[in-house]
């Protein structure tokens, strides 16, 4: 079984990935608790039925993200190993996107600005950006 684990900065693009993943024929979930992972990967490969799957992990996951890169090498443990795809852009266009978008930033908040919570996202993301494949 193949499992895609895509994960990255906000606004970067995984929901784009994942779409794309899914009409190629993924079992795709978004938005997987990082605790639920190992089990996860576990079913598909149980049932057997389940040939390629993906799935996106990211700050929206709140408390429970910072579990990421325990999660993931539990995985590589009991094989196969999972591919980390992490997807980033610069800060211009994040903060471009963010502001085309009604949507907030998950670490935004009226004391720091968008610039601010993407940069405090990076610093977040920094361990997970080392395990990761491509």
């Amino acid at each position: 079984m193949q499992l895609v684990i895509v994960t990255g900065m906000s606004g970067a693009g995984r929901t784009i990935v994942l779409r794309r993943l899914e009409d190629l024929g993924y079992f795709c979930v978004d938005n997987l608790p990082p605790a639920l992972l190992p089990p996860f990967a576990a079913l598909c490969q149980s049932k057997g039925e389940v040939e390629r799957a993906a799935v996106v992990m990211d700050l929206r996951a709140g408390p429970f993200y910072a579990g990421l890169p325990e999660a993931v090498e539990q995985v590589r443990e009991a094989g196969p190993p999972p591919f980390v795809l992490f997807l980033d852009a610069s800060d211009d266009a994040l903060v471009r996107r963010f502001k085309e978008t009604r949507r907030k930033h998950p670490l935004f908040s009226r004391r720091k600005g968008i610039l601010e919570s993407i940069q405090a996202e990076r610093e977040l993301l920094r361990e997970i950006r080392a395990l990761a494949d491509k």
